[in-house]
């Protein structure tokens, strides 16, 4: 413990005892019964100083990066659609050019992936959001300005290239620099996916009453300067990550972090003490990130752990991108036209309330999730995919031999709108982002968000591409594909994936070097619930070993 023993705090040799003891039993990584919630519950931070409530304001901030994400697919989805939009790109009766419009922005996104560990772990997470921020604004401005598809394809990539290096840094950062008992704060990052949607599906939708020409789209357009503008005037403001400092030898920065942010200013708070221990540790298995560290990915593979992890990645990449939803979200207009919804402006309207219901259900999602567990939640939510896949097929098919079976339509609708937001917001939107960045160890991050980055673009590539001619030609048997397909996740989830709620990124980390890391999670999570809830179970017994073994530690 060289790193916590280098922090000398003005207090006694007993109370350094004390404290030292207490570290031991909850931060050490090696004491199977770990748990830095443990150590919160005994000595309490105020959730309201002035650091805290800085912190929380900021996070806010950094809620907006995936507003673009969101803003994207309801902008796609709203405008596709509009006649105006059509006749000014010349895009009707081309479904190629159709696709190549929804798919370029996954395209650009994996094009962005290399340069995210260059950046996230060469200049920091604050900087790379900034870079990211500043290349989508200047890709909306000219989206808003084009004449022609190919500057509007072209516009699209700029836009997501930018957008794709911002929101990964921003989740990282987001759960380096939150509190242990706030962790939750982060799974709503990606519930602001919504509101983007929001955004965009309402101004759509007025646009597309108040105007007949080219204004219906031209001002969508123009408004996805809004949320990323916000979000790049207050990023800088955001403190640098601790783990990020760590990695880069600046150990005392790292300490003041935690000193300011974590413990409200007390140095002599030992969670200040636990959290560097903790980061030691990691640290001192992987060393410090050099620069020939960053585009090197043979170390995912060098342990049983970390090719769990790498693993993990792979899988949760392609499902949360495969699972359905993109078909849903991004087409979901033709879906309502597939129904026997003819109207444009009705179909934006039933978008935009859509937007609505996802967001506060990704919301109730982000509040329970570290109450009900990433496990329950998964298993919920693919559950219920089988299930609405099921009746999307049977009430397509009803619908296709009869077009005027109104309650075959009916239910059809009822069941877009039972996926999008019972089932994938409340239990996949949150755990998007953060999900992979909890389960990669501190040197595995960034390269690891870049690998998470490719595969889900590749998987919403192939899907956004293919899916208006599966549609067309195959029509219900496509959503017949996807029952198997999130039957094979449902299994995949409950023998692969790790239990990562009231856990710190270090103590997930440790779960991984266990025999069965998925059991092993499980019971870690629960005992750290407990902790939140009553402290130690075995508080008396640790006051005891504190006690006897306080005058040995320092030595009198």
């Amino acid at each position: 413990m060289s790193d916590v023993e280098s922090i000398k705090p003005e207090v006694s040799h007993d109370e350094l005892a004390d404290l030292r003891k207490e570290v031991e039993a909850t931060a050490d990584l090696n004491n199977p019964d770990a748990s830095l919630q443990k150590l919160l519950a005994r000595h309490p931070v105020s959730e309201f100083s002035k650091t805290r409530i800085k912190l929380y304001v900021l996070c806010v901030c950094l809620y907006l990066c995936p507003t673009m994400n969101g803003y994207d697919g309801s902008l796609a989805t709203s405008i596709s659609t509009l006649p105006s939009f059509l006749d000014y790109f010349n895009l009707h009766n081309s479904p190629a050019s159709t696709g190549l419009f929804f798919a370029i922005y996954p395209i650009a996104a994996m094009a962005s992936t290399p340069f995210i560990p260059l950046l996230c772990d060469g200049i920091g997470r604050v900087k790379t959001i900034i870079i990211g921020l500043s290349i989508l604004c200047v890709g909306a401005i000219v989206s808003a300005t084009v004449k022609t598809l190919n500057l509007l394809i072209f516009a699209r990539f700029l836009l997501s290239f930018g957008a794709n290096i911002a929101s990964s840094a921003a989740p990282m950062l987001l759960m380096e620099t939150l509190p242990p008992n706030r962790k939750s704060m982060g799974l709503f990052f990606n519930t602001f996916y919504y509101v983007g949607s929001i955004v965009c599906t309402w101004a759509s939708y007025g646009t597309s009453i108040a105007y007949d020409d080219e204004k219906q789209f031209k001002i969508p357009l123009w408004l996805q300067l809004l949320c990323p503008g916000i979000c790049l005037l207050f990023v800088w403001m955001y403190p640098e990550s601790p783990r990020y400092l760590y990695s880069k030898n600046r150990i005392d920065d790292c300490r003041q972090f935690l000193i300011k942010y974590h413990a409200g200013g007390d140095p002599n708070h030992p969670i200040v003490l636990a959290e560097l221990n903790q980061i030691a540790q990691s640290f001192e298995v992987s060393g410090l990130l050099k620069p020939r560290d960053y585009f090197d990915f043979s170390g995912f593979l060098r342990t049983r752990s970390r090719r769990h992890r790498s693993l993990l990645v792979v899988v949760w990449s392609w499902f949360n991108q495969f699972s359905g939803n993109q078909v849903i979200s991004y087409y979901m207009t033709t879906l309502f036209l597939n129904l026997g919804i003819k109207n444009a402006t009705t179909r934006l309207l039933l978008t935009a309330v859509n937007s609505i219901i996802c967001f506060l259900f990704a919301s109730a999602g982000a509040f329970a999730m570290e109450r009900i567990g990433r496990r329950p939640a998964l298993l919920y939510a693919n559950t219920g995919f089988i299930i609405s896949f099921i009746a999307l097929a049977v009430s397509t098919k009803k619908f296709d031999d009869d077009n005027d079976n109104k309650q075959a339509a009916a239910a059809g609708i009822a069941f877009i709108y039972i996926f999008q937001a019972v089932f994938f917001s409340f239990a996949m939107t949150p755990l998007q982002p953060t999900y992979p960045s909890e389960i990669l160890s501190n040197d595995m991050r960034a390269r690891g968000m870049a690998m998470y980055m490719f595969i889900s673009n590749a998987a919403s590539t192939l899907n956004l591409y293919t899916a208006p001619l599966a549609m067309q030609n195959i029509t219900y048997w496509y959503y017949v594909f996807y029952v198997f397909w999130d039957t094979f996740q449902l299994v995949v989830v409950y023998f692969l994936f790790v239990e990562t709620s009231n856990l710190t990124l270090e103590e997930i980390e440790h779960v991984f070097d266990t025999s069965n890391a998925v059991k092993e999670s499980v019971r870690l999570s629960k005992k750290a619930k407990s902790s939140k809830k009553g402290g130690y179970a075995d508080e008396e017994n640790v006051k005891e070993d504190v006690k006897e073994d306080a005058k040995e530690e320092v030595g009198v």
